[in-house]
């Protein structure tokens, strides 16, 4: 019943599969410019994507390196080739996927004084979960992209208040089984799942989500989450208006449903959660000391131009290497 049950999980959540799609001109392969004044950059994909996609995250690796004068830019790739990055997106946990960004970022000399990370959507995760436990090398500034941030309340592209089906496929294949200690170490989207009506079960039985945002019960918060995270220099966060992918969409803002509501939300930038305002894991001292800085754009999940990627570029990855604190 336990397989049944995740596999069936798996293909609704695989349905919701979402890559980075480049529509500009051909970039060329950009020379890398050692003397670049320019901090390295890595760009983390999000789920159902991979690092070597030849029409998304290639083109925009390139396209990031020439805007910054053929700075270093890494697309950092979860598993040993492109099949198996793309299928550990769902299949492996959230904190195996940390531990072998860790590793890649820990073994590349380009990167051993630092870099400015990027993130598309679930990949932000992975970014925000690498600075919070380990941050060394160090991040300085961080871009997150429709990034599921305070994690989702339904599947992908299912907002339960809109449809009876939702709801009821929700309750049938999340509700009762996402915090089986089984589909949490299989499945990554699992690991981020905060259900508001179940906080208690998700704070007792939940792997990754839990732990990053210091709720998890019977486990003393960690103070050096809060320590590495106030060491990013920004943090931007963008979210998509038009967003049917991360539910509620205010997850990409830090805002979520209040507790025990799936129809009040707290939208993370005008109005803050507790995690906030008690500052769970450091959020309220970086918004505090305006390290925050919040954009939209209007489409759905990960539809933007290319210019507003440029225009993240300049203002977050342009300042000097190594930053002056």
């Amino acid at each position: 019943m336990r397989l049944a049950v995740f596999f069936a999980g798996l293909l609704a959540t695989v349905r919701g599969y979402v890559p980075l799609n480049y529509t500009g001109p051909k970039i060329e392969e950009v020379e890398l410019n050692k003397n670049s004044p320019y901090a390295p950059v890595v760009q983390m994909h999000g789920m159902g994507d991979f690092a070597m996609n030849p029409l998304g995250m290639l083109p925009f690796k390139r396209m990031i390196s020439k805007r910054l004068d053929g700075a270093y830019v890494k697309n950092a790739q979860i598993g040993s080739n492109p099949i198996a990055d793309m299928s550990n997106g769902f299949l492996m946990n959230m904190d195996d996927q940390i531990e072998y960004f860790l590793k890649i970022v820990q073994n590349d000399t380009h990167l051993s004084k630092g870099f400015n990370a990027i993130g598309y959507s679930q990949g932000n995760l992975v970014i925000r979960g690498y600075i919070e436990r380990y941050n060394d090398p160090p991040v300085f500034n961080h871009v997150s992209i429709h990034g599921p941030m305070m994690g989702v309340a339904s599947l992908p592209q299912c907002n339960i208040t809109d449809s009876e089906i939702c709801k009821a496929v929700d309750e049938i294949l999340v509700g009762h089984a996402v915090y089986d200690e089984f589909v949490q170490k299989h499945l990554a989207q699992a690991n981020y799942y905060r259900d508001p009506m179940k906080l208690d079960t998700y704070r007792a039985k939940g792997m990754f989500l839990n732990d990053i945002n210091n709720e998890k019960t019977g486990v003393k918060p960690n103070e050096l989450y809060k320590t590495n995270y106030m060491k990013l220099t920004k943090l931007a966060l963008v979210k998509a208006m038009g967003d049917t992918m991360v539910w509620p969409n205010d997850s990409e803002w830090f805002g979520f449903f209040r507790d025990n509501s799936t129809t009040v939300k707290i939208n993370g930038k005008d109005e803050m959660g507790p995690w906030e305002t008690e500052d769970w894991f450091g959020i309220k001292d970086m918004i505090d000391a305006k390290k925050v800085e919040y954009h939209t754009t209007p489409g759905n999940h990960l539809q933007f131009p290319t210019s507003f990627l440029d225009e993240m570029v300049d203002t977050y990855f342009k300042g000097p290497f190594p930053p002056q604190n």
